[in-house]
């Protein structure tokens, strides 16, 4: 199981329990959503805009997360509007992960194997790699394969399909399960983890 999943799935029990249970933690989240949505109506492109860029970072750099900021951007958006920015956030940080393994990482590799092999390799993977196994694949490592199907050039037409497919369940997932959370609708809540966990 990848590792932003074990995270998101933690952070996600973590949170809800912290948050069903605790009138402070309510408290103190509404008054930070309160004044983040203050500052959303005021500057709404720019609000948007960071909420897409920290979600491409988050697909850039695996440890990174910006899940905490979902249950947030569901009571500023709504649940559709939050999957919209989500997953052109993650699909846009996917990308340049891509674009680096292709152009920057395919030249680092060549410094350890010589080209000759890697191009061999390429194919071989690009040859052997059906449809289904990569969008498997993209759903079970989502953060580190980027780089690699950039490395070995894997068609980038295909790729972005194949990753809109694989983050596309997180993305509706992560945004309904926030808003189970405030609501309070626990079997809601703990239904879409467990369909995370049986889809992974």
């Amino acid at each position: 199981m990848n590792r932003r999943l074990i995270l998101f799935l933690s952070l996600a029990i973590i949170i809800a329990l912290l948050f069903w249970y605790s009138s402070v933690l309510q408290r103190a989240f509404y008054v930070i959503a309160d004044y983040l949505n203050a500052l959303a109506t005021e500057n709404e492109p720019l609000a948007i805009f960071v909420f897409v860029l920290t979600s491409a970072l988050a697909a850039l750099i695996s440890p990174l997360t910006n899940i905490p900021l979902v249950p947030i951007a569901t009571l500023i958006w709504g649940p559709v509007p939050t999957i919209i920015f989500l997953l052109a956030g993650w699909l846009t940080g996917d990308i340049i992960a891509y674009l680096i393994g292709r152009y920057f990482g395919y030249k680092a590799v060549s410094y350890f194997v010589s080209t000759e092999k890697l191009d061999n390799w390429s194919s071989m993977v690009k040859k052997h790699t059906t449809f289904s196994t990569a969008l498997l694949l993209r759903v079970a490592l989502p953060a580190e394969l980027g780089y690699a199907f950039g490395i070995i050039r894997y068609p980038l037409n295909l790729y972005i399909f194949i990753t809109f497919l694989a983050e596309l369940p997180f993305a509706i997932i992560s945004t309904y399960a926030s808003e189970a959370v405030l609501i309070g609708d626990t079997l809601k809540f703990f239904g879409l983890i467990g369909i995370l966990f049986i889809v992974i």
